[in-house]
Parts: structure tokens; sequence; C-alpha cells
């Protein structure tokens, strides 16, 4: 009787299978999950450290793991300042975004993101661009910062201080420069535990 051969395709598929699990478990999901979508809402994409920071991230995030698909929405369009792995949009785009949890940049990336179906918006508090700005009315401040849609994240510890006393809320996490990896294990791991 003949050797069975062994089938070196299916060893190799099963071993880039059992990669790609453990590559998706770090955020939060399994392969047989639907796929996950996170929008992100920026000023502009030209060239400032939020932005640089953000799209680097979200292109590297792109790199990395399969089963996460992002959309990037902005104000203004522009050049960016690097070439982004996702779809970029307008904001007028956002009227048609439904399901699916956004990421705002700015104070009026919020107040943008809130005239969407969106369920979740989470707030990414990069600076704390209120302090000295006599321009923001109270009310647009209020609505970006304690619509019950909206969940503040903070990019520092001393922001986290100032944006929950200044607005009496609770921030739901500190990410620092804008890491994209760690804004979607939050919003994903919030999204299954039905937050």
């Amino acid at each position: 009787m003949a050797k069975k051969k062994k089938n070196v395709k299916h060893t190799e598929a099963v071993c880039r299978k059992v990669d790609a699990a453990a590559e998706m478990s770090k955020l939060g999901l399994k392969l047989e999950d639907d796929l996950a979508i996170i929008g992100f809402v920026f000023n502009h994409l030209a060239i400032s450290h939020l932005t640089y920071l953000g799209l680097n991230s979200i292109n590297q995030v792109c790199r990395t793991y399969a089963g996460l698909d992002f959309c990037i929405f902005t104000q203004h369009l522009m050049a960016s300042c690097i070439p982004p792995l996702c779809p970029v949009f307008s904001v007028s785009d956002l009227s048609r975004w439904h399901y699916y949890p956004l990421i705002t940049t700015s104070i009026g990336t919020t107040i943008e993101a809130l005239a969407s179906n969106a369920p979740v918006i989470y707030h990414y508090v990069f600076d704390l661009e209120f302090i000295d700005k006599p321009h923001f009315e109270s009310s647009d401040l209020k609505l970006a910062f304690c619509d019950p849609r909206v969940r503040v994240i903070v990019r520092h510890e001393s922001h986290k201080d100032v944006v929950e006393t200044e607005f009496g809320i609770k921030v739901c996490g500190i990410i620092p420069d804008c890491n994209v990896e760690e804004l979607a294990k939050l919003v994903l791991t919030e999204m299954k535990n039905g937050n």
C-alpha cells in the first residue's frame, strides 16, 4: 500500500488561518465575525500633527489586520499629507453612514457627526481646542462633549482631568497620539459589550 502524501498547501493554509485568527484577536475580533467598519472624521488631511499621526496609524492597521475596514471623512478636501489606504469622503457623505461607529477628531467634526445616523460617536480629544477660544458657542461645546451618543477619549491624563471637570462627564479612555489600533480595540470592545 502506498504512503499517504502530505498536503503541503493545506498545512500552509491552516497556518495562515491560525496566524490571521491570532492577529484579529488582538482587536477583539474572530475569523467568523462580520467585517468591522469604523469611520474617522478629520477637519482636513493636510499636514498637521493629528492628521500625520492618524493617517500613519490608519495605514499601519490597514496593512496589519484583516476584518477591519476604515472610511475617512473630511470637512475640507485637500491633498493628503500621507496617501491613505482606505476611502476618503466629504463630511456631506456622513448622511449615508449607518450602524457603524465614528471617531471624530475635533469639536467641529463631532457636531457634523451628530447629524449622521451613527449610533455612537467617539470624540477623540487630541488637543484642548476649547480653551481660550471665545468663538465656540457654549451650546456647541456641550453638544460635542455631553450628547448621549458621544463618548469622549483623550490623548493625555491631563486632558482627562480638564474635560471631566469642565463638562461633568466621564472620559471612556486615554489613548496617546491617535493610536488607531488602540482606538479600534476600544471601539470594537464597546460594540461587542453592547455599549
